[in-house]
């Protein structure tokens, strides 16, 4: 989904207002306000009684990668290696591209091939503004390199053979014309076994429900409860089925907020949260791609830069620790 807001300084939790820049005063005690209380509830989460987790995720680096050539990134997939991604644009594009790293860091992201995502007549669907088919946001690849595509505005997951290929067609659930727009499937995701999900943005009747693919019919597996106000933008499996949630929210119309918190389907109700962003430290990251390396499990986060195209999307990669 793309939003508008004010762009918050880019750079690590450390940086400033960026330079040559002002801030009106108000903003500037605002942001700090709003940081405060972002940490205060951090440490309330580290007292006795508070929420304890074996699990968090060490931020490694963030890369910002200038792309004026497309915008709007929602959707990711990295190979096994982590040298390899796949993203779609919410303006109708797959791009394909790879990373050159060092002791594990993106230093440098090169993009490879941009194919315009088809519908299923195999006309781009880029070329339909109109009742927008091109808004893609959610991304889902098996093994084999067939690919799913969750979309908003007119909500629908479509199946893909290559990039090439018209889009095979799967019956919508009742529930996706429903929805409020641009508050539709931002999520999806391929189980181990071979089962897709996809969730909303928004709650519908008061939960998020998580819809599974069964035989070319979706079915409402279960349910999650929203909390804090966060929106479920991207998902992801690990290789022992569970359900990782890229989250985010925004604070004031000034600040993304972003999360990550990690379920299993059959227990949608047992949830942990690993991570929580402060305010503004990340742009709007939508996408979520999980993969591993000699250390473990790492995650890489991809962010919407709003259709700017002079702001650059931004990779954050994390690390699972014990």
């Amino acid at each position: 989904m793309t939003y508008l807001p004010r762009r918050c300084p880019r750079g690590s939790p450390q940086s400033g207002p960026v330079p040559g820049r002002s801030e009106p005063v108000f903003s500037a005690h605002l942001r700090a306000i709003t940081r405060a209380l972002a940490t205060a509830a951090f440490a309330l989460a580290l007292l006795p009684g508070g929420p304890a987790h074996a699990d968090s995720l060490d931020h490694i680096a963030t890369t910002d990668w200038p792309s004026p050539s497309f915008v709007g990134l929602s959707g990711l997939e990295l190979s096994d290696d982590g040298h390899r991604f796949y993203a779609i644009s919410d303006r109708g594009w797959l791009l394909k591209g790879h990373f050159a790293r060092e002791d594990g860091r993106i230093v440098d992201v090169t993009l490879d091939a941009l194919h315009p995502i088809l519908g299923q007549d195999g006309l781009p669907v880029a070329a339909r503004r109109i009742g927008d088919w091109s808004d893609a946001e959610g991304l889902a690849m098996a093994p084999d390199g067939r690919y799913w595509i969750s979309f908003e505005r007119w909500a629908r997951v479509a199946g893909y053979q290559a990039p090439d290929r018209p889009a095979d067609w799967i019956r919508d659930h009742p529930d996706f014309a429903n929805y409020p727009d641009n508050r539709q499937l931002e999520a999806l995701a391929l189980h181990p076994d071979g089962t897709l999900y996809t969730l909303p943005e928004r709650p519908r009747d008061g939960l998020f429900p998580i819809y599974r693919l069964v035989r070319n019919t979706w079915e409402i597996a279960d349910h999650i409860h929203p909390q804090d106000g966060f929106a479920i933008v991207g998902a992801d499996f690990d290789s022992l089925g569970q359900l990782y949630l890229l989250e985010r929210k925004l604070l004031f119309g000034l600040w993304w907020q972003n999360r990550v918190r990690r379920l299993d389907v059959a227990t949608p109700e047992s949830i942990e949260t690993l991570w929580t962003s402060s305010a503004g430290v990340f742009g709007n990251l939508e996408g979520i791609a999980l993969w591993q390396d000699p250390t473990g499990l790492r995650l890489t986060l991809i962010s919407d830069n709003n259709g700017a195209s002079s702001e650059p999307t931004q990779f954050v990669e994390f690390r699972l620790t014990e």
